[in-house]
């Protein structure tokens, strides 16, 4: 009877222990999300006919954002436009395509497909990383 009780008083100090870990265990964080659209209708945004499009999605309380977009337009060229899309004036355009973090840019071709994006702050460098990329592959898929 004595080892019945000692082997009962073990199995419920296992359980108290183990609930105890389970209840203080902390989940990891979660990792931050943000939707990026994979097309964008390119007359919805100024010179729809050029080679490439840089949107950078922002927003007037963004306190990242305006340094995002001027890097962009120091890299507007013959065949790359850079549009702005600022949520207090183009809300329809963020709701459409999706927009749930800014700022965003989003690098578009000629027919609208989403070849590259990035979120948060960006430098000039980055940027003209991301565009150099894309544009080198999709000369790599012409050539084919």
């Amino acid at each position: 009877m004595a080892r019945t009780l000692i082997a009962l008083g073990i199995v419920a100090g296992a359980l108290v222990v183990a609930a105890l870990a389970r209840r203080s265990r902390t989940a990891a964080p979660a990792a931050p999300s943000y939707s990026v659209p994979v097309h964008l209708e390119r007359w919805d945004f100024a010179q729809p006919s050029s080679d490439w499009l840089l949107v950078v999605f922002t927003s007037k309380t963004c306190s990242t954002c305006g340094a995002v977009i001027e890097a962009a337009r120091g890299l507007a060229d013959d065949s790359l436009a850079v549009q702005e899309v600022e949520h207090r004036r183009h809300g329809d355009l963020h709701r459409r395509y999706g927009i749930d973090a800014v700022p965003l840019a989003v690098l578009v071709d000629r027919s609208g497909a989403v070849h590259a994006s990035l979120a948060g702050p960006a430098t000039p460098d980055e940027l003209s990383n991301l565009i150099a990329s894309a544009r080198s592959s999709e000369g790599d898929n012409r050539d084919r």
